[in-house]
């Protein structure tokens, strides 16, 4: 099926700067890079079961961006059985570019807002060659719980989605269709 909207699911977490990083960086996807192209997953309602939320995850490919060695993401995908279309990566990027978060978690200081840019571009990279792929297919998915809570976080997630590094801090699960070259 052709892809017209990707879903972006942004790390949610509060105590980590990285965390807002992957926030802002998904508002600069959805607003100055791809509007109109993209919707933001709302985890609360997600979680609450909000049919809207749940609908946007079956049936768009999702670009998840984890910001730190939990992958509440790729957790979270994993629990729902439907694997990311992508993954973005934070301390990949930190550590190929020297960027950093910065200090501030409420509003990012200039080294936050550069790291969030440089987040937004390679997910809106991603997503951008998802959308205008022609040979990419997308088949939809429903969400599947099988008596395991939704908050319950594994170790495991990452190895189950079993990604491909695609390019530096992007990956995707090796059962996903293939992005570009990868």
């Amino acid at each position: 099926m052709a892809v017209s909207r990707i879903c972006i699911f942004p790390c949610g977490g509060m105590k980590k700067v990285e965390s807002t990083v992957a926030r802002i960086a998904s508002y600069i996807v959805n607003e100055d890079l791809l509007p109109g192209k993209t919707m933001l997953m709302c985890v609360p309602a997600f979680l609450r079961g909000v049919e809207e939320d749940i609908l946007m995850v079956e049936n768009n490919p999702t670009v998840v961006i984890d910001c730190h060695e939990e992958s509440c993401g790729s957790n979270l995908m994993a629990l729902i059985g439907i694997p990311p279309a992508v993954r973005i990566y934070i301390p990949d990027i930190v550590s190929q570019t020297g960027l950093v978060p910065g200090r501030n978690r409420q509003i990012l200081d200039p080294v936050g807002e550069r790291l969030a840019q440089e987040v937004a571009r390679r997910a809106a990279k991603a997503a951008k060659w998802m959308l205008e792929d022609a040979n990419y297919h997308f088949e939809n998915r429903k969400v599947q719980v099988t008596g395991r809570n939704l908050c319950d976080y594994s170790d495991e997630a990452v190895e189950s989605l079993d990604y491909i590094l695609i390019e530096p801090a992007i990956y995707r699960p090796r059962s996903m269709p293939p992005l570009w070259d990868g």
